[in-house]
């Protein structure tokens, strides 16, 4: 079989982690790289210094080649949408970042026109893909820590120094940062049913490429979210949080307690507490290697191996509505309903003797 090459539209902060996905898979024969859509030209030097024989065009339309197999969409939020829909219209398999468009209703549009060409789509983030954060789902679905009961989450950074569109009110902290959580929380615990939510402005203004900028919006988010199946779970994402040291997920149990170590785009291992084994399990992560960019690994895998991705449109399309319903629980301060619903997604490793890689010790509780 032919390598699966890979277009891509957007050459800013991110590119170079979907380089690093990409330099495994085009030694190996797996993929080829095609044409980059880089619109500033004043980066073109640089790409081709770091990346020599890559072909940079400065017109999205030239990304679509015909012997492009999957176009990679690493733009601006607000052009997300458009460029899905392009690549989707020429017939092209397509990874997006997050979010993948502007509205619930837009990529609902996105998904139908996907699912009626025969396509696939995926989009960012791809936390279900990480090896680390599926043994911990698997521990958790096996009963490990009992019924959970209770989730806590955070995720935030202080914000962007390089572009405006981080602060200029048209993507909040939710989905840009928190949307992590959101996907990891809802992988464990199911579809969110009801949210309630609190925004605030905690910089007014912003230095920005050398210039002072006013901040629009919020850029601090908490949101109370309830599932499902009765757990609620919390969530603070922030465009103001200087520096973090806590367990990325927290998961409470009524027989333990699991916690996901680092960040779940980047997980470190992660530790359960249970009762019947009376202290703290430390285990290392599967992988880590493994990058937040591996959606574009796992769709050139799928497009060769002739199966769908590891990946859910139905939950993409339900974090978006979460995050819609977040934003107006927090504008009219009330509770909110979120109406859509998905099928969780069977995250056991394929083999379950990967887990005895993991480094296993005890550690007592502080009590003891």
């Amino acid at each position: 079989m032919r390598p699966v090459t890979v277009g891509i539209i957007g050459a800013g902060n991110v590119i170079w982690a979907y380089f690093q996905v990409l330099d495994r898979l085009l030694p190996r024969g797996l993929a080829r790289m095609g044409p980059l859509c880089a619109r500033r030209k004043e980066t073109w030097s640089e790409l081709q210094t770091r990346r020599p024989g890559i072909a940079l065009v400065a017109d999205a339309a030239d990304v679509l080649q015909p012997d492009v197999d999957v176009v990679l969409v690493i733009t601006s939020p607000e052009s997300h949408g458009a460029l899905v829909r392009m690549a989707l219209e020429h017939g092209k398999h397509v990874v997006v970042e997050k979010p993948a468009a502007a509205t619930r209703c837009e990529a609902q549009q996105l998904v139908e026109l996907a699912q009626a060409r025969g396509l696939h789509l995926m989009c960012a983030p791809f936390v279900q893909l990480a090896p680390t954060f599926r043994a911990l789902w698997g521990r958790i679905e096996e009963g490990a820590i009992g019924k959970v009961h209770s989730a806590r989450a955070l995720y935030g950074n202080a914000g962007s120094t390089w572009s405006r569109w981080y602060h200029d009110g048209s993507v909040g902290p939710l989905a840009e940062v928190g949307i992590y959580n959101l996907k990891s929380l809802t992988a464990v615990l199911g579809p969110v049913v009801e949210v309630q939510a609190a925004e605030t402005l905690a910089m007014a203004e912003r230095e920005i490429g050398g210039q002072t900028v006013g901040t629009a919006g919020a850029d601090v988010s908490h949101s109370l979210l309830r599932h499902q199946d009765g757990a609620l779970s919390s969530l603070v994402s922030s465009h103001c949080i200087q520096r973090y040291r806590r367990p990325a997920l927290e998961f409470y149990g009524t027989e333990g307690t699991a916690n996901l170590l680092g960040d779940d785009w980047d997980p470190r291992g992660f530790e359960i507490w249970r009762n019947k084994a009376g202290c703290w399990e430390e285990f290392e992560p599967l992988d880590p290697t493994w990058l937040w960019a591996d959606g574009v690994a796992e769709m050139v895998n799928a497009l060769r191996e002739e199966r769908r991705p590891l990946h859910s449109l139905d939950h993409d399309l339900h974090l978006l509505e979460v995050i819609e319903a977040s934003a107006k629980a927090a504008r009219e301060r009330r509770s909110v309903a979120v109406q859509s619903r998905f099928r969780p997604l069977d995250l056991r490793l394929e083999e379950r003797q990967d887990l005895h890689h993991l480094h296993d010790h005890t550690r007592p509780t502080d009590e003891q």
